[in-house]
């Protein structure tokens, strides 16, 4: 049975495993500060392959979102997170969505910010030691296709004006490989952006919905 720990991320505990951590609770951490910077307070969020929820969470006891939703296609993920959420009487502002994307999750919802740490490597690029002891589900995205139906069904989700902020790899991928997803998705492209000192590996790509979208 996986061995649950627990990540403090200011008053919130976030219950987790290892085989669920895909390094939200690591390189995600330089999320609040960006959104702090950059965004402020941003009402709504959504964290996209939420896995534990590190970043969602870590946004929400940050006071930079009042409402959250979390969406993975892993019950396992779910499991945690219900955890989470009662430890920390957060069932008024924190709800999950066991969803593929956003294939299960009601299509009013509507969200000011959409975070996310996905697969980051396309395809067959050499195994690490990390990719030999986590699932295939966590780091492989294969042609970009995750990230394509992503791109293609995400604007839907978005309050006008509102704002995609991905977390991607240096090593594995380029801002490059994800522009014409987002250009054809009718959003407009803000600028891809370092994570910070210790973080240099990651970048953050930054989208939004014009303001007279719809």
């Amino acid at each position: 049975m996986p061995r649950h720990l627990q990540a403090q991320y200011g008053p919130v505990g976030v219950s987790y495993t290892e085989e669920l951590d895909g390094g939200g609770n690591t390189f995600g951490r330089a999320y609040a500060p960006f959104v702090e910077r950059h965004l402020g307070h941003v009402g709504s969020a959504f964290e996209w392959c939420a896995g534990p929820g590190f970043i969602g969470f870590s946004l929400l006891a940050a006071g930079l979102c009042t409402s959250l939703d979390l969406g993975d296609l892993n019950p396992a993920s779910q499991a945690v997170v219900d955890r989470t959420v009662k430890a920390n009487g957060l069932e008024n502002q924190v709800r999950f969505h066991l969803s593929d994307s956003f294939a299960q999750v009601p299509a009013d919802l509507r969200w000011d910010l959409i975070v996310g740490n996905p697969p980051h490597v396309n395809a067959a690029a050499p195994a690490s030691e990390y990719q030999h002891s986590h699932s295939p589900l966590i780091w492989k995205d294969t042609d970009w296709s995750i990230h394509r139906d992503f791109y293609a069904a995400a604007p839907g989700f978005l309050n006008p004006g509102g704002s995609i902020l991905i977390q991607e790899n240096h090593r594995f991928s380029a801002p490059e490989d994800f522009m014409q997803m987002i250009e054809d998705a009718g959003l407009e492209v803000v600028g891809s952006f370092g994570c910070g000192p210790g973080f240099e590996d990651y970048y953050f790509l930054w989208s939004r919905l014009p303001e007279g979208a719809r």
